[in-house]
C-alpha cells in the first residue's frame, strides 16, 4: 500500500494506491513518516474536465497553420505564402482559425483573393468556427467543385476537404501527442474528446479514432469519446475499437449536428438574421436519421449528443430527444451541444425532459463584439445560463477548442462573471468537486477559485495523477 499526503493552503488530502482515501484537516491526517508534499501558497482543485474538445483539431491549430490574429488580407497572405514555403511540390495548405471579425476588411477572402496569395497549389482556409471554409481555385478544381466565391458552407466543406485532405503532409501522431500533454498544465485532467469515424472534421488526419488511440496512453489525461458517425455499424465499430483501446479511453456516445454556427450565419433560426436577411441558416438535421442513430447509440451504453445552435435547431433537437425519451431512453443520456439561442418555452421544455445543456460560456465573452449584429434582441436570449440554472436544467461546461482556447479558466471566468454563475456554479460545469474514492487526480492553482477565477493570471503549480506528481508539458501555441 503505498500513502501520500498532499497538503496546500486549503487543505490536505491523503492519497492511498492511487486513489482519494482522506480529505481534511493536516494536523489530523498527518502521520510521522508518511511522505507529504506540501504547497504552502498553493489551492487544491480536482483537473478540470472540458466537456465539448476537438483533440484533433487542437492538435492542427497549435502544429500548423493558423491564422486567428491575422489583421489583414496582406497579413493573411504573408502568412499563408511563409506556410506553404515549408511545403513539397504541389502539396495543399489547410488553415484554419479564419476570423473574419478581426481582419480589417470585415469579411471573409474570396476564392480570388486566396489565388492571389497563392495560386500554385491548394488552399482551405477554415472559419475559426469550424461551419465555414474558404478554397482557392486549384482546391475547387482538385474536388471538382464549382464555386464562384469559393466560400463554402457547412456540408459543401467536407467534397474539398476530402481532396484537399488527401493531398497535404499528414498530421503525425508525435504532434498530436505533444498537443493534447500540454493541456495537463492549463489545470485539465479529461476532455470530452469530439472524433470523427468517418470524414474527418478540418482534414487533418485519415482517421481520427485510430489517431487518438495511438497516443492516448502517453497523455496525462481521461477521454470520454464522442464519435461522429454516419451510420450503427460505423458508430458500432468505433465504440468496440475504443473500448478496446487504453484504459483512460472510453466510448461516450454520439456526436451529430443539427446547424452551424452564428458567426458563419449557418444557425438554424425562425427568423433571419439581423445583419443578413435573406438567410436563416441551415437546418441539417434529419429527425428519423437522428432517432436511428440515437437508438443505436443508447443500445451502445453512450450518450446522445446533438450540436445545435439556434432558436429552431435546439427546438428540432428537442423533438429527436423526446421521442427517444418516450420510447424509453435515460434522459440523462441526452445532450444539446451549445444550446445557445433559446426561447423561453424550450428552456422549460428542456427542465421538463431532464435534457442537458452542454454549454460553451467562453462564446459570451469572445462573441460580445458582434452577437447584437447577427441576431439583434435574440441576443439577450443567447447563451443564458441564468436561466437555463433556474429553470432546473442541467449543464456542463465545455470549450469547443480549437474554436475557443483550451484553457478552463477562460470559461469559468465567463460563466461566473458575464454569465452571472457565480464562481461555484461555474467551477461546477468544468467538473465535479474531490471525492473519497476518486481517483487520485489533483492540481494545485494559485490561487482560490472560489474568490478568485482569473483566466489570464491562474498558474497550475503542481499535478497529480493517480497519486503521483508528474511533470506536465506546456507546449502550447494559444491558451
Amino acid at each position: 500500500m503505498t500513502n501520500r499526503l498532499v497538503t496546500a493552503a486549503n487543505t490536505t488530502v491523503l492519497m492511498t494506491d492511487g486513489k482519494v482515501a482522506a480529505i481534511g484537516q493536516r494536523d489530523v491526517l498527518h502521520q510521522e513518516g508518511l511522505p507529504e508534499n506540501r504547497h504552502e501558497t498553493g489551492f487544491i482543485v480536482p483537473p478540470r474536465h472540458d466537456h465539448h474538445f476537438h483533440p484533433i483539431g487542437y492538435a492542427a491549430a497549435v502544429t500548423r497553420l493558423s491564422v486567428k490574429d491575422a489583421r489583414d488580407f496582406a497579413d493573411l497572405g504573408k502568412r499563408i505564402r511563409d506556410a506553404a514555403a515549408g511545403l513539397g511540390p504541389g502539396e495543399a495548405l489547410v488553415g484554419n482559425r479564419l476570423d473574419d471579425e478581426t481582419l480589417a476588411e470585415r469579411r471573409l477572402p474570396t476564392r480570388l483573393d486566396l489565388d492571389r496569395f497563392l495560386e500554385d497549389r491548394p488552399v482551405l482556409l477554415y472559419r475559426y468556427c469550424g461551419h465555414v471554409a474558404v478554397a482557392n481555385s486549384a482546391a475547387l478544381a482538385l474536388a471538382g467543385v464549382v464555386s464562384e466565391s469559393g466560400i463554402l458552407r457547412e456540408t459543401n466543406v467536407q467534397p474539398v476537404a476530402n481532396a484537399v485532405g488527401a493531398s497535404q503532409p499528414p498530421l503525425e501522431p508525435t504532434a498530436v501527442r505533444r498537443a493534447l500533454a500540454g493541456l495537463a498544465s492549463l489545470g485539465l485532467g479529461k476532455i470530452t474528446a469530439i472524433v470523427s469515424a468517418g470524414d474527418p472534421i478540418w482534414c487533418e488526419v485519415p482517421n481520427e479514432v485510430e489517431t487518438l488511440m495511438a497516443v492516448a496512453a502517453e497523455v496525462p489525461l481521461d477521454f470520454e469519446v464522442l464519435v461522429i458517425a454516419s451510420n450503427p455499424a460505423e458508430l458500432t465499430a468505433a465504440a468496440e475499437r475504443l473500448d478496446r483501446g487504453p484504459s483512460n479511453v472510453s466510448f461516450f456516445g454520439w456526436k451529430d449536428f443539427a446547424d452551424g454556427s452564428l458567426g458563419g450565419h449557418t444557425a438554424a433560426l425562425y427568423e433571419p438574421f439581423t445583419d443578413k436577411p435573406d438567410t436563416t441558416g441551415t437546418l441539417r438535421l434529419d429527425h428519423q436519421h437522428a432517432v436511428m442513430m440515437g437508438r443505436t447509440c443508447l443500445d451502445l451504453g453512450g450518450t446522445v449528443a446533438i450540436h445545435a445552435i439556434g432558436d429552431l435547431a435546439n427546438d428540432r433537437v428537442l423533438d429527436v430527444l423526446e421521442e427517444l425519451i418516450g420510447a424509453g431512453g435515460d434522459h440523462k443520456r441526452m445532450r444539446i451541444e451549445h444550446a445557445s439561442v433559446l426561447r423561453p418555452d424550450t428552456i422549460a421544455r428542456m427542465a421538463r425532459l431532464g435534457v442537458t445543456a452542454s454549454v460553451q460560456p467562453a462564446f459570451i465573452t469572445s462573441e460580445v463584439d458582434w452577437l447584437a449584429k447577427r441576431l439583434g434582441d435574440r441576443a439577450e436570449s443567447t447563451y443564458a445560463l441564468v436561466r437555463l440554472a433556474q429553470a432546473g436544467v442541467p449543464m456542463l461546461g465545455g470549450s469547443d477548442c480549437p474554436v475557443e482556447s483550451p484553457n478552463p479558466w477562460w470559461g469559468m471566468s465567463a460563466a461566473a462573471g458575464p454569465g452571472g454563475l457565480g464562481n461555484e456554479k461555474a467551477l461546477g460545469l468544468f467538473g465535479a468537486g474531490l471525492a473519497v474514492g476518486d481517483p487520485a487526480h489533483l492540481i494545485v492553482v494559485d490561487r482560490d477559485p472560489l474568490t478568485t477565477l482569473d483566466p489570464a493570471g491562474t498558474r497550475v503549480l503542481a499535478v497529480y495523477r493517480h497519486g503521483d506528481q508528474i511533470t506536465a508539458e506546456s507546449e502550447l501555441a494559444f491558451v
